[in-house]
């Protein structure tokens, strides 16, 4: 694990391996980059990989704002530190949305894009939980009991459960604040990251819509993980590292980003 001071926020990241193109790893909300470790190792082995802490989650510190638009340019500092030119964005969750508003805010840093079970397509109500978390001043273990399913392992539910309502109800509330920034302009995000290599990873019941994804994208790769609840990356590890790397094919034949896959 490494530390760097970017700006206001210590940022922690884990880095690994060699080889293009570069693949970095953004969890979703309260969690941390523990949450792709068994994709980060597996990659890492034919690929320099970069899993990163969001501000104010993991090892990560800072002060608010929390929000996405935020943490989307405390990653491309992240890339920019480390000399990254263009890398293949994959977020769980919440890190869909970051990666989406990283792709809009530094596209030359994106060479594609992969969308862990992220809340797209008319599937987000954070104010209403904004609210709730700050009345509260705690985190309802119920909104993450609801992540899981039945065949969620006892071993996977402790730790997320360990990480995620250890958060600071402050980081809680705030990385879902300010929604109304993006929420109404997921369609034009979506669209916008289609223009480059694009996959969607579904959970069994998927936290967002895709029959709307492709109704409005071209391009879009959809790939369920049957028996997987939200945290399909660990639970179906395998699954999911044999479906990053079917999209490094995506990517590599490509032929709008020609070229730019060895960067």
């Amino acid at each position: 694990m490494a530390v760097v001071q970017l700006g206001p926020a210590s940022i922690a990241y884990d880095e690994a391996g060699s080889g293009a193109p570069v693949f970095v790893f953004v969890h979703g909300w309260l969690c941390d980059r523990t949450f792709w470790q068994p994709q980060f190792d597996d990659l890492s082995r034919d690929h320099r990989c970069v899993a990163v802490d969001l501000r104010g989650c993991g090892e990560s510190t800072g002060p608010a704002p929390y929000d996405a638009a935020t943490a989307a340019g405390d990653v491309a500092a992240l890339l920019d530190h480390l000399g990254v030119g263009r890398a293949v964005i994959i977020g769980h969750s919440l890190g869909g949305i970051v990666s989406l508003l990283l792709n809009e805010q530094r596209p030359g840093l994106v060479l594609g894009l992969v969308l862990g079970d992220s809340p797209l397509a008319g599937a987000i109500r954070f104010p209403r939980s904004v609210q709730a978390i700050r009345e509260a001043g705690v985190i309802d273990p119920k909104i993450v009991e609801s992540f899981f399913i039945d065949a969620t392992s006892p071993e996977i539910r402790a730790h997320v459960k360990r990480v995620m309502l250890n958060a600071s109800p402050d980081v809680a509330a705030g990385m879902l604040d300010n929604s109304e920034a993006y929420a109404p302009r997921l369609d034009e995000l979506l669209k916008l990251a289609d223009q480059k290599p694009l996959m969607a990873i579904w959970a069994s019941k998927p936290l967002g819509d895709p029959s709307h994804l492709r109704d409005i994208t071209m391009f879009i790769r959809q790939e369920p993980v049957p028996g997987a609840g939200h945290f399909f990356q660990l639970e179906k590890p395998a699954i999911t590292s044999a479906l990053l790397r079917a999209f490094l094919d995506d990517v590599e034949r490509d032929p709008r980003i020609a070229g730019d896959v060895a960067r």
